[in-house]
């Protein structure tokens, strides 16, 4: 697949900010909104993307000030005002409800959704997800290297990094926007009202798998998955799994 940041930009305003977003899919399908990882633009699910497109609606975008997304205020660098852009969004697009998914730091909006937003919820899909302040990661990379291993041994396809996933048009912005975990509190008690379908997911080889489990012990009803041969940062690792799981999650909804 080319760069696809470069071609078919939509842009939505959205509370006097511009947003860069993608719908591409089935349009008859039930509405899934991805939430990125961390340092990454919403073409960083391509690894998957054609999957879900084909029976979904998908909606991707880049957070306030990543990607080309524009951003407002400092202050609003915050997980509350990510999850009040992709309502804003939706709402943009006449979504009345969606099925919002996120991946580690995306993951943390699509849990800030659910909590703001659980009219506008459908389900709700956490992937590598910690919810609390920071958390510790420096074994994140050794954990990895051992997932791709373990992938290489089962003869698993090696997930090729596009530099362009990581773009952003500005480096202040896009670490302000990355920085909010470090002054919000662990949101996970908040999460007991949640009473559509949900799934919460973690690689064997993340440093958040005890964290992810918590988090979907809070969860009433909810599905707790661990992707075997996964380190961080699943879709890089096992996109078709993510994908598979994704769409479970999805139908139970219906």
């Amino acid at each position: 697949m080319g760069n696809s940041y470069e071609v078919g930009a939509s842009f939505a305003d959205v509370d006097g900010v511009r947003l860069h977003y993608a719908r591409t899919g089935d349009p008859t399908g039930p509405t899934l909104a991805l939430v990125n990882m961390a340092s990454h633009n919403l073409t960083c699910w391509e690894p998957l993307l054609a999957e879900l497109e084909a029976d979904f609606d998908v909606v991707r975008f880049d957070i306030r000030g990543t990607g080309r997304s524009g951003w407002g205020n400092d202050s609003d660098f915050t997980f509350a005002r990510y999850a009040d852009d992709l309502a804003g969004l939706l709402d943009h697009l006449h979504v009345e409800r969606a099925v919002v998914v996120g991946v580690a730091y995306g993951a943390r909006t699509a849990a800030r959704f659910a909590i703001d937003h659980a009219d506008k919820l459908a389900g709700l899909g956490l992937f590598d997800v910690a919810l609390t302040p920071p958390v510790e990661q420096t074994g994140q990379r050794e954990l990895a290297e051992q997932a791709r291993a373990l992938l290489a041994e089962a003869g698993e396809p090696e997930v090729e990094l596009q530099k362009y996933w990581r773009f952003y048009e500005n480096r202040d912005a896009a670490l302000a926007a990355h920085t909010a975990h470090e002054r919000e509190p662990d949101t996970t008690d908040m999460l007991g009202h949640v009473t559509v379908p949900a799934m919460v997911a973690c690689g064997r080889q993340d440093m958040n798998l005890e964290q992810a489990e918590r988090i979907a012990a809070a969860i009433p009803g909810s599905r707790f998955e661990v992707m075997e041969m996964t380190g961080h940062a699943s879709p890089f690792f096992r996109p078709a799994l993510v994908a598979s799981l994704i769409g479970e999650l999805v139908r139970a909804t219906r």
